[in-house]
């Protein structure tokens, strides 16, 4: 059975670049246009991974990752924090809110699906 991440981001560019790259290596990908719509397909689905923006409208990466650990069906579930933002500030504040890795923006497919796959066989 392949494994089955979900994309959260506010850009559909990033959206379809993600997926595609994952899609082509056999990994099952739905998407959220934010993390309200994210946190609703996550309280009836079941995922193996989470990739997750920060900056987006209505709830920002780390409440989104925070609501998403109180979640009994995804609090093992791991995130992976996908980001523009280069401060340390920013990779502090995802991992206190449960983020398991980080990785910045502008990313290559190569190292995007290495760190994916990573992920997934852990």
């Amino acid at each position: 059975m392949p494994k089955k991440i979900l994309l959260i981001d506010d850009d559909p560019k990033i959206l379809l670049l993600e997926k595609t790259i994952l899609s082509q290596s056999g990994i099952s990908v739905e998407t959220a246009a934010n993390g309200l719509e994210g946190l609703e397909k996550l309280k009836i689905g079941s995922y193996d991974a989470i990739v997750l923006d920060i900056m987006m409208p209505h709830m920002d990466g780390y409440e989104t990752a925070r609501e998403i650990k109180k979640l009994a069906n995804h609090k093992a579930t791991p995130i992976v924090m996908v980001t523009a933002a280069q401060e340390r500030e920013a990779m502090k504040q995802s991992f206190a809110s449960g983020v398991l890795v980080f990785i910045s923006k502008p990313f290559t497919a190569q190292s995007f699906l290495s760190l994916i796959q990573t992920v997934l066989n852990k």
